[in-house]
């Protein structure tokens, strides 16, 4: 008891920077490293955060915490917008790391983003690295006996409309099709058609409205159909996903932006701001009225 009370300054001080130590610790992994994770299963951040700021989140997630793709659940986005960069990292977490968790959801995005299946990754790897992303797309659009062409032109639409148009088959909870309902195709297939469309500057409308009798006569109102479908969930004007041929949208308001949205009116006001902010707490902060003294002698004494 001697003894603590002897050392209780160094006890408190040691304790006291257990405490600062364990706070800086925890609020490192609450704010930094596990906030992707908190935030992506917040239905309340997802509701007032856009779809490009969900991508970026998601991409922090990974690299921050090495998670495993969640296509089912959390909606995971990675195969529908990850570029040859992100399928060469999937693809090396599934085949490096033993505990990296590997189901269907990760065979899901390597197939979106390949546009391709296939029993080893590994393998099919050694023939395929140095192609693009668009290589890929082009080599599983083939097994189907689609060909298109970087940069795509108008040869290019009517099949991929009828890919679109087929029956669909669920990679994801299906799993490899084999010889399973062999008039439908995988999804991921349909949603590269789709987006090497979308990329291709493609407009269903004036599609239509140009080519209304090849419309009906090749079936293709329902591939329209769908391809509106998948455009509302995967706009172009969200930038996400785009191939290399597409054209990035400038995101921009089409007749310029509001003065109010520019950068120089927001540098105007927050310097406004500090600059009153500062000048207040100093007026604030200015020493009170000294008191005159009434008579020189004898000297003003406070409290006399």
């Amino acid at each position: 008891m001697n003894t603590l009370k002897r050392n209780w300054w160094f006890v408190a001080r040691t304790t006291g920077f257990l405490f600062v130590a364990t706070t800086i610790v925890g609020a490192y992994f609450w704010f930094y490293k596990i906030a992707p994770m908190r935030h992506l299963a917040s239905r309340q951040w997802l509701e007032t955060h856009s779809e490009q700021a969900r991508w970026i989140e998601e991409q922090k997630d990974y690299k921050r915490m090495g998670s495993s793709p969640d296509l089912e659940f959390r909606g995971d986005r990675i195969g529908f917008y990850g570029d040859k960069s992100w399928f060469m990292w999937l693809e090396g977490k599934a085949s490096t790391d033993k505990n990296f968790r590997v189901c269907g959801c990760t065979e899901t995005a390597l197939a979106l983003m390949s546009n391709q299946d296939t029993n080893s990754w590994e393998d099919w790897l050694k023939t395929n690295r140095n192609k693009t992303q668009e290589e890929w797309i082009q080599d599983g659009f083939s097994q189907y006996g689609v060909i298109v062409h970087p940069p795509p032109d108008q040869r290019d639409v009517e099949p991929l409309l009828k890919l679109i148009g087929r029956k669909r088959w669920n990679f994801l909870m299906g799993g490899p099709q084999g010889t399973n309902a062999p008039e439908a195709i995988p999804d991921y297939v349909q949603y590269n058609a789709f987006r090497w469309l979308r990329d291709s500057g493609f407009k269903p409308g004036q599609f239509t409205f140009s080519n209304a009798t090849e419309v009906a006569t090749q079936n293709l109102t329902l591939a329209l159909v769908k391809y509106s479908q998948m455009e509302g969930s995967f706009p172009a004007n969200n930038n996400l996903g785009v191939l290399a041929f597409g054209k990035q949208s400038d995101g921009e308001f089409p007749f310029g932006v509001p003065w109010i949205a520019t950068n120089k009116i927001a540098v105007i006001v927050y310097s406004a701001m500090i600059l009153l902010l500062l000048s207040g707490f100093s007026m604030m902060l200015l020493p009170g009225k000294r008191k005159k003294c009434k008579s020189a002698i004898p000297p003003c004494i406070s409290g006399s």
